[in-house]
């Protein structure tokens, strides 16, 4: 098993650090990609002992990632579940107080770091543990 460290969040990035990966994302790449190849880098980055490694071998190991999945997924949709221990996560933790004190969802993901698209899924996640534990609940006799 591998054991899950805490990653840098890609909002606390210098733009210096994220230039290895954007030097190599060339013109004309889709979004998906793009975002795909951010997510793959921001781990590397963040994992332990990258500091022994070149931040342009991180980048091209995050492009190469990202091409793996392309090829491998590419034309399909997968769904990829937010995980059942969302809520272990104090910043999932903070998207749902944020959410539940009624914030949008553009101020959630400013005032977090994250994108309005994962501040969505978090919610999504966090909407389906409470509605299964309610239904857990309930006498079908």
């Amino acid at each position: 098993m591998v054991d899950m460290f805490e990653r840098m969040d890609i909002a606390a990035m210098p733009p210096a650090q994220i230039q290895p990966l954007e030097a190599l994302i060339p013109p004309g790449w889709p979004d998906t990609w793009r975002e795909l190849a951010t997510s793959h880098y921001v781990t590397l980055v963040s994992a332990p002992g990258a500091e022994t490694v070149e931040t342009a071998s991180l980048a091209s190991l995050a492009i190469a990632l990202t091409l793996g999945i392309a090829q491998d997924l590419g034309g399909t949709q997968p769904y990829i579940p937010v995980g059942a221990e969302v809520m272990s996560s104090a910043r999932a933790r903070r998207v749902v107080e944020l959410l539940k004190q009624g914030q949008g969802y553009r101020q959630v993901a400013d005032t977090t770091g994250l994108t309005e698209s994962r501040v969505r899924q978090i919610e999504s996640e966090w909407r389906k543990q409470q509605m299964a534990l309610r239904q857990g609940q309930l006498q079908l006799d």
